[in-house]
Order: structure tokens, then C-alpha cells, then sequence
């Protein structure tokens, strides 16, 4: 079994978008857990109506809501609750691209051996909106080379290695870095798993954060003379945020196209 963890703070303005798209799935036998911060907005209530509306089977719906220290925190209590052999991540906000994902991620899976699954998303840009294709075999990020929305991974994994909540961004990263490094294997399959909106978040507006984070996953602040790359990042990274805020809308998107060289473009804004 799969288990599907949305992770939700303050999120009833956009969260039905994504619980729909879930509880829509043609193989409905998975579990929903959703892991809510204490919202102080109806998100809690608005996903109970759905989920009773869907008349989903409540044995495989788990409804967490308390206080947390942070988005990690929440996926780690997501995991500890979860009954499945896999798990995926779907946040508030984002959604499965087709009613067969579950169905397509259970085809797979008894004919490849692997820790982790993973295929496509399609990405909505300021600039325009596109598939990213993540096949390792060519991508340049080996760690990485998908986003947890797209990825189903064994759930004793998780357990064994708990997202580190030193990491503000990159704890996901890590994860899939120790697997990485323990031999784990993955398995990229070509199809569009999810809908990611990748016009805000902290993995969009941190890039000097996602660069020192990144270097202490692979151990590089360990290294003589970091305080230079460090300083690299300061001068080169940190200015980006400012640019993204003032810079036209027009030069940001010509800029970002020429940038993006991993995205299958659909439709340019």
C-alpha cells in the first residue's frame, strides 16, 4: 500500500485543489494522512468534508493537527503514522497530474526492484509552464533529480533516516544523499506524476540558503578556506532574491527560459 502525507498550515484557500486530486485517484486503495500545523482557518474541517463527501474509507484516513516545528517535522510525524510500504509527499497547494497515478507507481513496482520510483512533474513558472524531465540517467542533479512530489519511497527508509530538522530546505535532499550513499536503488519511470507550482516557497526565494545547505550535505563546509566559497555564495546568490523582486517581469522570463534547460515547455507566458 501507498501512503499519501499532505502536509497543511493556514491552507483552507488552497488545499481542496489538492485533497480532490488525491481522493480522485482511480485505485483508491491508499491511505491519506494529513498532518495539519493547528491551523487557525477551517483547513482541518473543509478536509474532513471532503474526505466524508468522497465517502473515502475512514480506516485510511489519518487526520493529525497540532503545533510542529516546521514542514520536516510534519513529514516525519506523516511517516511515523503511516501504515504503507511506500510513502509520497503531495503538500498543500499541489496535485497528482492524472486520476492513474497510484495505479501507474503499482504497475511498476513488482516489475523493478527498487527503494524509490520516481517520474515527471510539470511545473507552473512565472514564465511560462513545462514538464520537467527527470531522468537521472542525464540530469544533472545525481542526487536529486526529481522533487518529493514525484518520488514514492519505502516508508522503513524514512523511518531508519528521519528527515534532519537542522535543515530549513534541503532536508529532503539529505535524505536522498544518505540513500544515495547506502547503496539505495531508484527507479525512473516517464510519466507526469504530479502538478507543482514552483512560483514561490523557500526552495524558490533561499538561494544563498539552498547553496550553503547544499555544500554542508556533501560536506564541503568541512573543507580548508570555506569562508571563500562561502563568500562566493554571499557576492553571487544573495543578490538573486533582490533581482527576482525588482527586476521587469519581461527580462525575468527571458532570462529563466534560457535558464531552465531541463524543462519541456508547454506553454510560455
Amino acid at each position: 500500500m501507498i501512503s499519501i502525507i499532505t502536509i497543511s498550515f493556514n491552507a483552507e484557500t488552497y488545499i481542496e485543489h489538492t485533497v480532490r486530486s488525491i481522493l480522485s485517484q482511480s485505485d483508491g486503495k491508499f491511505e491519506f494522512i494529513l498532518v495539519d500545523g493547528a491551523s487557525k482557518d477551517g483547513t482541518v474541517a473543509l478536509v474532513q468534508r471532503i474526505v466524508s463527501e468522497i465517502k473515502f474509507p475512514e480506516e485510511r484516513f489519518i487526520c493529525i493537527s497540532e503545533k510542529d516545528n516546521g514542514v520536516y517535522d510534519a513529514m516525519n510525524k506523516g511517516v511515523l503514522a503511516a501504515h504503507g510500504d511506500f510513502v509520497l509527499f503531495m503538500n498543500g497547494g499541489d496535485s497528482f497530474y492524472a486520476h492513474d497515478v497510484i495505479s501507474t507507481f503499482k504497475r511498476i513496482i513488482p516489475l523493478r526492484e527498487a527503494d524509490a520510483y520516481y517520474g515527471n512533474t510539470m511545473m507552473e513558472f512565472y514564465e511560462g509552464r513545462g514538464i520537467r524531465h527527470e531522468n537521472e540517467e542525464w540530469h544533472q542533479d545525481w542526487i536529486m533529480p526529481f522533487i518529493h512530489q514525484s518520488v514514492i519511497v519505502k516508508r522503513k527508509l524514512l523511518m531508519e533516516h528521519p528527515f534532519n530538522l537542522s535543515y530549513r530546505i534541503l532536508a529532503d535532499r539529505e535524505f536522498f544523499y544518505w540513500m544515495r550513499k547506502n547503496g539505495c536503488a531508484f527507479h525512473y519511470e516517464n510519466f507526469i506524476v504530479s502538478n507543482y507550482d514552483a512560483r514561490e516557497g523557500m526552495s524558490e526565494n533561499n538561494p544563498y540558503l539552498i547553496a550553503i545547505e547544499g555544500d554542508r550535505i556533501l560536506g564541503l563546509d568541512k573543507k580548508p578556506f570555506y569562508w571563500l566559497r562561502k563568500l562566493r555564495w554571499r557576492c553571487t546568490k544573495a543578490p538573486i532574491q533582490f533581482i527576482k523582486d525588482h527586476a521587469p517581469r519581461k527580462w525575468l522570463n527571458w532570462y529563466f527560459l534560457k535558464k531552465r534547460k531541463n524543462i519541456i515547455w508547454q506553454e510560455k507566458y
